[in-house]
């Protein structure tokens, strides 16, 4: 159970990402002083007081009885046995005590008590000369408020003060990361965040004695001297008073044009935070771009382009082999230049195809652009918080690859205006904020036969075309496996393009996979539902398995029609199988005898085999 109090009320408890906020506004307010209160006894009186303030109702207790109730049942918050052996358990119970109850829940369960250890370690490094550490632990503090705290709860006397308290101690918060940021020289960012601060709260001596400072070192000595006479006509018109001495000082220093105004401080060597670097995590592809100079001029464009109200984002579709990688990779390198501050690479499934988790590829980006290894303990929501406040003002751009779903997307792109996303994706996939758009399918002859002519001496091929444009034709335009089979060429030097065309048919035949086609198949495959990886062997195993149709596969797996479209439709989606052509006018393209074809990987497992698809991959699809 995880709660979020900086904010809308937030909580997280059983089905991942779901938040499961009660409606009920007494409820709401009982388990927000329970979780401010979190390991400590709240009295009965303190929550009738809260709830009720001095007009509680007859039978007030009864109703505090009920709502705990709520809590206890919505949660899973059982009373611990009172022989506290729950309680050893480490899960989190709301117990009744003597006079009042508690809720037993982990610190760092809850937003506002991971809050303020980061703010009070950020000040001792800022009182220790270290600002750039500061700064970065700050940052990180301030990322995880989404509003002012407990915005959407109704308050009693003890949530408002709570409520106030944390959002003074978020005004300080802001105050020392902006104090950070001009010890480091930062003041050109400055400068429109600290107007709008100053402009918001005339008489807040910080904000204009910031703002003048910022002014000045812009080379705006005579806007920062107006600022400081506005102010102090507003604090004499409204207190009565004087500036402060230090904001006369400062004034002073101004109009003697004191160098000292001038001086930030250098971020500290040893410091990992503060190191200035730019991360480049891109591998080089490892296939040639051959047949795809449009789509990479598609794709350059868009992330050129800063059009976008938000990121630039390029989803990148296709079936397994298709070079979806390799087009991303070549894409990144080729408009690097427009994303100075970085280049971060994430990939979401492992050689096994099993997914990373996203807290590992957030640690991975963030380290990449300079957090602290304490900073990185953050789990996965705090540290997605930090990387779209690490990026908000920077120029990054993130390649994402073996995307699954949209829900991979949530917590790892960037989030400033200026960054960018390219996405291979093993699914068809809708993204709102999508930029461009590209799936990518099998390679004309012509470009499969240059691809060969590319990799080795040209006589090798052709010397004899036509086993050079079989070899060609067994890899069905997929780069991937064109690739493999250059590869072997290359290892080969003296292989003709026959021999190397008995050698992949051969092989592939005896079980193995000299085109990497089925490895390429078993990452889609693994990441399917249960229902779609058990039917695909039923239907590669079918008479027609070549051109399956609803109504085959309905009878194939002993469901109805609609239920075996959809499914067949979900392995269009998954880019495992063609869509068929729409039939005559009214008539469902998804049902009765229209017929969907295998994508080029199962057609290029079969041709390399000789054999039906299903005995090419029927163990590897079980």
């Amino acid at each position: 159970m995880r709660v979020n109090l900086l904010g809308p009320l937030e909580i997280y408890a059983g089905e991942p990402g779901v938040n499961a906020v009660p409606a009920a506004q007494k409820v709401r307010q009982t388990l927000a002083v329970l979780t401010l209160n979190a390991n400590r006894v709240v009295r009965f009186e303190q929550l009738m007081e809260e709830l009720w303030e001095d007009n509680p109702p007859a039978r007030a207790h009864t109703a505090l009885q009920t709502y705990v109730y709520q809590i206890r049942k919505r949660f899973d918050l059982g009373n611990p046995r009172s022989d506290g052996h729950d309680r050893d358990t480490g899960r989190p119970v709301l117990g009744t005590v003597d006079g009042g109850y508690q809720l037993t829940l982990p610190e760092d369960h809850v937003d506002a008590f991971r809050f303020e250890p980061l703010i009070a370690r950020a000040r001792r490094d800022f009182r220790a000369g270290d600002h750039s550490t500061a700064r970065d632990r700050v940052a990180a503090a301030l990322a995880l408020w989404r509003d002012t705290a407990l915005v959407d709860v109704r308050k009693g006397p003890l949530l408002e003060a709570e409520a106030l308290r944390l959002n003074e101690l978020h005004a300080s918060a802001t105050q020392l990361r902006i104090e950070a940021d001009l010890h480091l020289g930062r003041h050109h960012e400055l400068l429109s965040e600290l107007t709008s601060l100053a402009a918001l709260e005339p008489t807040n001596e910080s904000h204009q004695r910031n703002l003048m400072t910022a002014l000045y070192r812009t080379d705006r000595r005579a806007d920062a001297l107006r600022v400081y006479q506005r102010a102090r006509t507003l604090i004499a018109d409204e207190f009565g008073l004087d500036p402060s001495p230090e904001l006369q000082a400062l004034h002073t220093a101004i109009l003697q044009s004191d160098d000292n105004l001038l001086r930030t401080t250098e971020p500290s060597a040893p410091a990992p935070a503060s190191a200035p670097r730019v991360p480049c995590h891109l591998p080089a592809p490892h296939e040639r771009l051959t047949g795809r100079g449009g789509q990479l001029a598609r794709a350059a464009s868009a992330l050129r382009s800063g059009v976008a109200p938000g990121p630039a984002l390029v989803v990148v579709g296709g079936a397994p082999g298709t070079g979806k990688t390799a087009l991303c990779l070549h894409a990144a390198r080729q408009v690097s230049d427009h994303y100075p501050d970085g280049q971060l690479y994430g990939r979401l499934l492992d050689d096994s195809g099993r997914p990373v988790h996203h807290a590992d590829i957030l640690r991975s980006f963030l380290r990449g652009l300079g957090a602290t290894e304490d900073l990185l303990r953050l789990d996965t929501t705090d540290l997605s918080l930090m990387f779209r406040s690490w990026t908000a003002d920077r120029r990054v751009l993130v390649v994402l690859d073996d995307v699954t779903g949209p829900d991979d997307l949530g917590l790892l792109l960037p989030s400033g205006r200026r960054c960018g996303a390219v996405i291979s994706s093993r699914r068809r996939l809708f993204v709102p904020s999508c930029t461009e758009h590209i799936e990518l399918t099998r390679l004309p002859l012509d470009d499969c036969l240059h691809l060969l002519v590319s990799s080795v001496p040209e006589h090798r091929i052709t010397m004899d075309p036509r086993g050079s444009r079989e070899l060609a034709e067994l890899c069905h335009g997929l780069p991937g496996a064109l690739s493999a089979v250059a590869a072997r060429l290359r290892l080969r030097p003296h292989w003709t393009a026959r021999q190397a065309l008995t050698w992949a048919t051969t092989a592939a035949r005896s079980g193995e996979d000299p085109l990497g086609l089925r490895a390429a198949l078993e990452r889609t495959l693994v990441t399917l539902p249960g229902n779609l990886r058990g039917a695909v062997p039923l239907l590669l195993s079918s008479d027609g398995a070549d051109r399956p149709t609803p109504a085959a596969a309905a009878a194939l797996l002993g469901t109805d029609e609609q239920r075996a479209a959809n499914l067949l439709e979900d392995l269009v989606d998954a880019y495992l199988l063609g869509a068929p052509a729409s039939g005559p006018a009214g008539d469902h393209p998804c049902t009765g005898d229209h017929s969907y074809v295998w994508e080029p990987p199962l057609q290029a497992l079969r041709a390399a085999t000789g054999e039906p698809v299903h005995r090419a991959e029927h163990s590897m699809a079980a």
